[in-house]
């Protein structure tokens, strides 16, 4: 029994992660134009030291330089940037988290981000601020039926310019950290990119560089760059279905589904005025229980299972994909996940033989989950959705390789920050599932920095000055005249 149940686990491992290559940077057309819209990776899990809560992850903005000033990046104001939970298995909110930014420019005046000597998240050398106000929507069937402000005016961590503009970038980032009601954390601003991938192996058609790519050898093209995160830590029973704690893996409350979503204003003009006539107009709409992203808002992006839409899904769907909703995955997109392009590109190169068409188990494992693993109740709607059982304690040895390395609590029950989905997902579209194991990888095993083991996580991103990202150094020479 205890065999086939794992199979049943190992076969939810093969349908998440033969969809999910790695991560979503510039997965689509309009998001690859819109990079503060754009959302990266999101990670959901039980960590060690927070095991009665559910910490979710989310990035957005790719490729961030970290010397890319005098305008460093930051969240935009005009967009809400949002955590999906769904605890009845019906692919729609049930709880939102929605995060809106505000910019504050203290000079004008000055071209500067910051003068030297930054001591505080708040201290008026720090030419360029950002605040946020964190709101918890409750929803039924996708319409608001209660809203609350749960935070407001908390600051966000700068962009780490170097060390002669903020000498202690720690000390000023950890003041970004913020304690919410009910015994919840949260955390926004640059982080270093926690995702690790060898991306030019695999957009260059899986070009792998030293065998067969699980000896080491990859690339991190992603080292040295940043993202703008958002880290959300709250109670396991503020986002369960009951509003109560999880007993344990078999409860009927212990599995949600997360995601993440940008929207924009419907009509977008430069200018302030347009952005904020448009927000009252959707607010208007909230209060009587409208869907969101109706009149005011509508979504831009979104992103559940890593590199969905960015491998699976066709260059002409890409944008609909970031515009719907994962209630309507299985009926709209259904067929590019039975028939996925990434099998049949791997056996024109490779030859090994993994299974093309007919990928019924990818669509179940994917879609809805596995009956006492990470099936949301007893009738899910197919949908493209992070699951996590919040009933399984995290592993005292995670394995990178998750459910494919022998541990429950790895991808794809939920995404830790440490497992390796692009390994996994090459190995399980070679056909792992089905006794065709090709211990295929990209060659990166971990991310460039080590994770923080308390909240946020996420390390701190490289500084500007200390940048290593290629890039050419100028001989030295005599002076010049």
């Amino acid at each position: 029994m205890k065999r086939l149940f794992f199979a049943a686990i190992l076969a939810a491992a093969a349908i998440a992660v033969a969809l999910s290559f790695g991560s979503s940077h510039r997965e689509a057309p309009l998001s690859a134009l819109d990079t503060t819209a754009d959302d990266t990776d999101i990670y959901a899990f039980t960590s060690p030291d927070s095991p009665n809560a559910l910490t979710v992850a989310s990035d957005w903005i790719p490729f961030e330089d970290p010397a890319g000033g005098p305008n460093f990046y930051r969240f935009d104001d005009r967009a809400h940037y949002y955590i999906n939970i769904d605890n009845t298995g019906d692919g729609v909110y049930d709880i939102r988290y929605q995060f809106k930014f505000k910019t504050h420019y203290l000079n004008k005046n000055s071209f500067l981000y910051a003068l030297p000597g930054v001591t505080g998240i708040h201290d008026p050398k720090l030419q360029v601020q950002q605040t946020y106000t964190v709101t918890r929507e409750k929803l039924k069937k996708g319409k608001t039926v209660s809203e609350k402000v749960i935070g407001k005016s908390i600051p966000v961590a700068p962009n780490n310019v170097g060390p002669k503009t903020i000498p202690n970038y720690t000390s000023v980032a950890n003041q970004a950290i913020h304690s919410l009601p009910g015994g919840g954390k949260v955390f926004a601003g640059q982080r270093d990119d926690p995702f690790f991938v060898d991306l030019g192996t695999a957009f260059d058609a899986i070009n792998l560089r030293l065998g067969t790519g699980n000896q080491g050898g990859g690339k991190d093209d992603l080292a040295g760059y940043a993202v703008h995160s958002i880290v959300l830590q709250v109670p396991k029973s503020d986002v369960t279905v009951d509003g109560k704690s999880v007993s344990g893996p078999a409860a009927a409350n212990a599995v949600v589904g997360v995601w993440t979503s940008t929207e924009r204003p419907r009509v977008q003009v430069a200018g302030k005025a347009s952005a904020s006539a448009a927000a009252k107009k959707h607010k208007g709409h909230k209060k009587h229980g409208k869907k969101t992203g109706g009149d005011g808002f509508v979504q831009v992006s979104r992103l559940g299972n890593p590199l969905v839409n960015e491998v699976i899904i066709p260059i002409g769907q890409k944008d609909h994909f970031n515009a719907t909703q994962p209630s309507q995955d299985a009926k709209l997109y259904g067929s590019f996940v039975l028939k996925p392009e990434l099998a049949h590109v791997m056996n024109l190169l490779f030859h090994i033989n993994a299974p093309e068409t007919n990928r019924t188990d990818i669509v179940q494992a994917l879609l809805t989950g596995i009956p006492g693993k990470t099936q949301i109740g007893k009738h899910p709607v197919p949908a493209d959705t992070l699951k996590i059982n919040l009933g399984v304690p995290p592993s005292a040895n995670p394995n990178p390789l998750g459910v494919l390395g022998g541990d429950l609590q790895g991808f794809p029950d939920g995404r830790r920050l440490t497992d390796d989905v692009t390994d996994i997902a090459l190995r399980v579209v070679a056909g792992a599932l089905k006794g065709n194991n090709v211990p295929l990888g990209d060659g990166v095993d971990a991310n460039d920095k080590p994770f923080l083991s308390s909240f946020p996580y996420l390390a701190e991103p490289t500084s500007g000055f200390d940048s290593q990202i290629p890039k050419p150094i100028t001989p030295t020479h005599p002076p010049t005249p």
